[in-house]
């Protein structure tokens, strides 16, 4: 990063505005995650459904988790009355996944600022 991470700010609407969105994100892939499962429930001996019914039910749980989390968040958002700003950076560089990390930057402008050196490499899919 060309310029220390944590100098970056954000308004605290626009925080929970990101938050919110990247918790969608996840909700989203829990959705192709599930919709995969299902899929694949109709292939396995029955000896093993039970197992992946319970996968499935524990992804749905994980989606309807992350669907609350999001709409706490964005509802925050718009509670927020006064554009106060807080620092983001330092809670940046805590995050593990690069291109989360990258996209969260992004989103509170450190692109602009010269902060966000990411490679745009997406977050990886598979292992």
């Amino acid at each position: 990063m060309s310029m220390v991470a944590s100098e970056l700010r954000s308004d605290v609407a626009a925080t929970f505005d990101v938050l919110s969105w990247e918790l969608e994100l996840a909700g989203a892939r829990c959705i192709f995650l599930d919709t995969l499962i299902g899929k694949l429930l109709g292939t396995v001996a029955p000896e093993h459904r039970e197992q992946l019914i319970e996968g499935i039910q524990a992804v749905d749980l994980l989606s309807q988790h992350l669907t609350g989390l999001s709409t706490f968040a964005r509802s925050l958002s718009q509670t927020v009355a006064a554009p106060e700003q807080i620092e983001v950076g330092a809670a940046l560089q805590s995050v593990t996944l690069g291109a989360l990390a990258d996209r969260m930057t992004s989103s509170f402008g450190g692109d602009e600022a010269g902060i966000n050196d990411g490679d745009d490499a997406g977050d990886l899919d598979l292992f």
